[in-house]
């Protein structure tokens, strides 16, 4: 009967004898089934620690991804609210051209009209993120959606406005939309204040523009002399005056004047100096008293200034 055994040769340390064992294939077999059951167990553990080691790594990565993100998306909200800051005074200036235009102001409930657009569409990756920065994602997708419905309309009410003012290319020269004193500031604006002679509570039919005495004063819009006042009383009207007259109903006057420089009947244009500025008449130092009349109603000369 064949030997079913197997033998193993080995060589002991400390010399040359030589040993052999002899082992059946039952045993072999078990023996090496221990052996691959220990490395599969290690491979298992060795695995196990590598994963939940990347896992960590990811998850640290991912927080660091997550704070950076919701860091750069507060930035751009804060950017974003200046964008909308300056879009709030270009939407001013627009209502103030279209005044000048004889368009009809925007109201607030229209410039906002259409916000919002196509329904965002949900992207999965959001997931791997925290809840605040999706909610940041949502709220700036918002806030770009009402500055790009604003920007567009924008757009399109310039649009119309330099179409009309295209049309009233000559009826614009007769706008009275300059400041007449370029170095002035406004020392008294149009309304009620208190009359700085009484002190009391009264109407000023104009503005108050202070400047230097000799300074130079334009007209404001293309027009027709029509008015002189040379002679004044210290401390009584407007002392020396011009008025001219732009048409459509439209008249200037420029009070308080030290010199006059144009003629009764004298035609003139924007930034044509008229004279310059005083403190002749009723006036407690050196200005311009600056009067807007529209069909013989005083009214605010700041509500035409183009500047």
């Amino acid at each position: 009967m064949r030997d079913k055994r197997i033998k193993l040769i080995y060589f002991s340390l400390g010399g040359s004898e030589v040993k052999d064992i002899a082992l059946d294939w039952k045993k072999l077999i078990l023996l090496s089934s221990m052996l691959l059951i220990i490395l599969i167990f290690i491979i298992g553990v060795a695995l196990s620690f590598f994963t939940d080691t990347f896992d960590n790594m990811k998850i640290s990565s991912l927080e660091k991804v997550n704070f950076t993100l919701s860091s750069q998306l507060i930035e751009m909200r804060k950017q974003i609210n200046q964008v909308e800051s300056r879009i709030q005074q270009l939407e001013g200036e627009d209502d103030q051209l279209r005044m000048i235009a004889g368009l009809d102001t925007i109201d607030q409930d229209m410039r906002l009209a259409g916000v919002g657009g196509p329904e965002y569409v949900y992207n999965e990756d959001l997931n791997y993120f925290s809840a605040d920065l999706g909610t940041h994602v949502f709220e700036t997708k918002d806030l770009i959606d009402q500055l790009k419905n604003k920007i567009q309309l924008l757009t399109e009410s310039r649009e119309e406005i330099f179409d009309t003012l295209r049309a009233k290319e000559n009826e614009i020269k007769h706008l009275p939309t300059i400041k007449p004193v370029r170095i002035g500031r406004i020392t008294s604006h149009f309304g009620t204040r208190i009359d700085p002679f009484t002190e009391q509570r009264t109407v000023h039919p104009g503005i108050d523009i202070g400047a230097p005495v000799g300074t130079p004063v334009f007209a404001s819009a293309d027009g027709i002399v029509t008015r002189i006042n040379r002679s004044y009383k210290k401390n009584k009207g407007y002392g020396k005056l011009v008025e001219i007259d732009h048409g459509n109903g439209l008249k200037t006057k420029y009070g308080h004047l030290d010199k006059i420089k144009v003629k009764h009947g004298q035609k003139v244009k924007r930034w044509e100096v008229i004279g310059e500025v005083g403190e002749t008449g009723r006036a407690t130092g050196p200005h311009l008293h600056y009067e807007v009349v529209l069909f013989d109603k005083r009214v605010n000369p700041i509500m035409y200034f183009f500047e």
